[in-house]
This record gives C-alpha cells, structure tokens and sequence, in this order.
C-alpha cells in the first residue's frame, strides 16, 4: 500500500510538473505579446461614422447602438451530421449549434460515399441516406439560408476506406481519365457555388492506400484548373504531423511537396493544415509542452505562409483525455490557447473544428470524445472557452451617445455590422461593412 501511495505521488507530482511547463510556454511574455498584437494588427481596423439626415447635414444629438453580425474571418467546423441524427429535435439542436458558432461548413464530397454506385452520384435530397454524409444539394441549402460559405472537401484522395470507390478499376491506366471526368462534373455542378475546394488530401500519408496513376496529384490541380471557374480557389491539404513539423524549406516534407507541384503546374491557391491530436505520444507530447509548442506553430504558419496564400487549420481534435473533468478542463485551455495563435498569424484565414458533437466521429475516433458539445448537446467547457472567443473576445459591440455632431471614430473586428441610431423617439437601422484594405469612412444617410 505503502508503495502504491507513493507511486501515485510521484505521478501527480510529474503531472503538475508537465501542465506547469504547458502553461509557461504559451504564458510566455513574447509569445503573449505577438498574439496579442497579431490580432489587433491582422483582425481590427479603425472605422470612422458619419450620421447625417436626409439633407445632408450631421446629426448631433443621438444614441447610437453598433453591433457586429459576422466576422470576415472563416470559423468553422465539417457539416457532416446534418440531418443526421436519430430525432428531429437532436437536429434542430445541431443546427442552432452550428449557426450560433460557425459562418464556414465543410462539406463532405468523398468520392466512396458520394458515388457509390458509379454513375448514380448523392447530390439531391431524394438521395439514399448514409451516415456522416448529408447529400450535397442538401448541405449547400443549409447553407444559403444561413449566410455560411461552403468548402468542398476534396476532389481526390486515394484512400481505401472513405475515399476511393469500391467499382473503380484497379488497373491505374485505366483511373486517370474517370478521375478527370469526377473533377469536370463537380466543376460543372458546384463550380459556381463553392469557391474553395480542397484538391487533394493527405499525400503524405502511406497507410490505407489504394494504387493510383502516375503524378495523379498535380494532374487532379490541373483539372480542376481547366474545369473549375478562374475565381475557384484551389487547395491542398494535409495531415498534421506533417503540417506542423520541420520549419527549413529543404528539409520539410510539406513544403517540398508544394513547391514540387507547383513546379509541375499546379496553381496552389491555399494550403490547409490539419490539427488532429489522435496519436497518444503527440497529445501527450504536446501536454508536456515538448510538441506543437507556440514557437514551433509560429514557425510553422510563418514557413507555409510564405508562399504567400492564404492558410486554413483545416481539421481540429482537440481530445478530452482523460474523460474527466481534468481532462474537460484541458481540452478547453488547448481550445483557447490554439484558436488564439492561430486568429493571430496573417496568413490564417480560416479555423475549421471537425467532429463537433461526441460519439459522431468516424469509426475508431469516437474514443477521442473531441468534441464541442457532449452527445447529449450539452456544451463542454471547450464550447464555452470557444464561443467566448468568436462571439465575445473577437466581436465589437458598443452603445455610444453623439451629443457634438462629430464623427463616431473605433476600432473594431472586420466584419459585417448593424447599427442603430435612435434620434429622439425615432430609431433607424442601417448596416455597413468594416473590410481590410477598404474605406474606413462609413457615412450612413438617415
């Protein structure tokens, strides 16, 4: 008994001791100061408002209410449980989730399940249903009527198990001209409505692969360059380790595969960066402060970012491990810490979370329990921490009274907003855009 206390002893003194580290590095002076000023200097710009009435003078004597609606930046998740829950309440709740968080979806265009009989592919509503996988017409309606932009992800990943059909040819010569005309229909279907699509995916991963035609990567970018819209924007996509690790040009496996396909002709509009924390030694790692450090992620976005596109954090777990309320707790301090550093850096331009809800992984994952919410919809602390960030921390919101007929001056979030104007007994509701590298001069006629 003696021996069993103190080996526990030694395990909770070594488990503070790692969480101390954890906490010093991301509470570290320099790394706190570049975020900080990261996101004032990347997401904010100053704004100035004139309010004058119908004859052109100012307005001198009001109360002006200014909210932001909708953030420029893209925070988002995968939409893939859309409708696809047991009851019409469990999906109502799922949308509310989605819609009160997130103005990016992610959605899923696996070419297994979104074809899996050739020919005959699940775009419309009427489609049969598969799990984790909404029909395509269906998702990008939710979308509509919500003011969420679409992100199609992927055009091709030789994956056996979710990607790759079960009727496609296993003689390679014969795969390169279905893949192109896979690239042409989708083009022709949603190039108009998805903007951005992941390309490939996971190239440099070697297990659960299927055999593919030579240079099947560059030739898919440069279908979809032929067959997409000019003003489609093209992405890759890639596994974490592989994201985030190794920080010089000629010794980093990601940043070698980029510059490889570009020199093949591949127009690489924009470099998504997955943030799986699956592997046990990695979030363990990354707990003891011995990976995925703030300084190693800053090296990281700055080395893709300098191929000058923008970057996406594609796909994000963040574990609850243990499944305890220290494990709740931690889950929620990595949400904040990461979501953080990344909104910082000017090259990110979109956050995307996965599995939202737990016990709505794909098979095997589900141990994880990464998501926001619990199964029940009841929200983690990691929800909290989240929503405190896009819907309080990052979102304007102000009452200002004009007694002087002068300009309202302020600095805030870029974004769309609504603001109202109560002059007298009279309210007037009007809407603007605050966007970086545009006019900070609003005037609003009343």
């Amino acid at each position: 008994m003696r021996y069993l206390l103190i080996a526990l002893l030694f395990v909770t003194v070594q488990s503070m001791a790692q969480s101390a580290r954890y906490d010093s590095l991301w509470s570290d002076p320099a790394i706190e100061a570049r975020i900080q000023q990261g996101i004032e200097t990347h997401r904010k710009g100053d704004c100035t408002l004139t309010l004058v009435d119908k004859q052109g003078k100012p307005i001198r004597k009001a109360t002006v209410d200014i909210r932001q609606t909708n953030h420029a930046f893209l925070f988002g998740a995968n939409i893939f449980m859309l409708n696809g829950f047991p009851t019409a309440q469990e999906n109502e709740k799922y949308e509310s989730f989605f819609t009160s968080m997130f103005n990016l979806a992610t959605i899923p265009f696996y070419w297994k399940t979104l074809e899996p009989e050739q020919g005959k592919p699940r775009y419309t509503a009427d489609s049969k249903p598969i799990y984790r996988r909404p029909p395509t017409d269906v998702a990008l309606d939710f979308c509509r009527k919500h003011g969420i932009t679409p992100r199609g992800h992927t055009l091709v990943w030789d994956e056996a198990m979710f990607a790759i059909p079960d009727w496609m040819p296993t003689d390679t010569s014969k795969m390169q001209p279905i893949i192109d005309r896979h690239i042409q229909e989708l083009a022709q279907r949603y190039g108009e409505t998805i903007k951005t699509w992941d390309v490939t995916n996971e190239l440099l991963i070697s297990r659960y692969k299927v055999p593919m035609p030579p240079d099947y990567a560059s030739k898919a970018f440069q279908a979809a360059q032929a067959y997409f819209p000019k003003s489609t924007r093209l992405f890759i996509n890639e596994n974490t380790p592989s994201s985030w690790q190794g920080y010089r040009r000629e010794f980093t496996p990601y940043y070698l595969l980029i510059e490889n396909l570009k020199l093949k002709g591949a127009r690489i509009d924009g470099i998504g960066m997955q943030f799986h924390l699956f592997e046990q030694p990695m979030f363990d790692n990354t707990m003891k402060g011995m990976a995925l450090t703030p300084t190693e992620l800053f090296r990281a976005m700055d080395l893709l970012g300098s191929f000058g596109v923008p970057l996406h954090i594609s796909e994000i777990t963040f574990p609850t491990l243990p499944n305890n309320e220290t494990g709740l707790q931690q889950q929620a301090k990595m949400t904040r810490n990461f979501y953080r550093i990344w909104f910082s850096h000017p090259a990110v331009e979109a956050i995307i979370y996965w599995n939202t809800v737990d016990g709505t992984a794909v098979a095997g994952e589900d141990k994880w329990n990464g998501g926001l919410l619990n199964r029940d919809f009841s929200p983690k602390p990691a929800f909290t921490a989240l929503t405190n960030l896009i819907n309080r921390e990052w979102k304007t919101a102000f009452t200002t009274s004009l007694t002087d007929g002068k300009p309202i001056t302020f600095r805030g979030f870029y974004g769309d907003y609504t603001v109202k104007v109560t002059v007298g007994k009279k309210t007037i509701e009007k809407t603007f855009t605050l966007a970086k590298g545009q006019s900070t001069t609003v005037q609003l006629d009343l």
